[in-house]
């Protein structure tokens, strides 16, 4: 063979290790991404069956609460704990599926408009815990996070108000499906 002719079967050789190296690549970066899907996931499912101990460990204090319902102080704290950790679960549901799906974040915050909009204990306790979180935030003098669901959630929670969808007269006290 010529010289030249080594050099572009020489050429002919790298170009096609460096596509072979891009395709290999991109397969790589499609099997992390659906590991990362996998193990989020079993973070979602923990957070669910944490919030969901917190129910059960409480059920009556859940129920008098999302009815709205006068409780002691005592049940008062138990109430927003967990109203606490349903909303960060829903904050973790919305950053993982904005972030990697495969669900839609609107959907998320939209179903949970809707159940503060049937549930007025669920209502007042978002509302309360929404004033605390702006009262603090101008005390600290810094701005909302980016990853605040709750400008989203409000708008859709207006919405449902203008709109004034029927409020089912047989409640699910568990209204989350994940």
């Amino acid at each position: 063979m010529k010289p030249a002719n080594w050099k572009t079967v020489a050429e002919l050789v790298g170009m096609s290790a460096i596509v072979a190296s891009l395709v290999f690549v991109g397969l790589q970066l499609r099997q992390e991404q659906a590991i990362a899907i996998v193990d989020t996931y079993g973070s979602i499912v923990e957070s669910s069956h944490g919030v969901l101990d917190l129910v059960r460990d409480h059920p009556d204090i859940w129920e008098k609460g999302l009815l709205g319902e006068e409780l002691s102080t005592s049940d008062e704290i138990v109430f927003t704990g967990i109203v606490r950790a349903l909303v960060n679960h829903h904050l973790f549901m919305f950053i993982r599926f904005t972030r990697i799906g495969p669900g839609d974040p609107d959907t998320l915050l939209h179903d949970f408009a809707y159940a503060l909009y049937i549930f007025p204990g669920l209502r007042r306790q978002w509302e309360a815990d929404g004033k605390f979180q702006g009262l603090r935030r101008a005390a600290q003098n810094r701005p909302a996070s980016s990853l605040s669901i709750r400008p989203r959630i409000n708008q859709y929670l207006n919405d449902f108000d203008s709109t004034k969808p029927s409020i089912p007269t047989e409640k699910r006290f568990i209204f989350w499906y994940f």
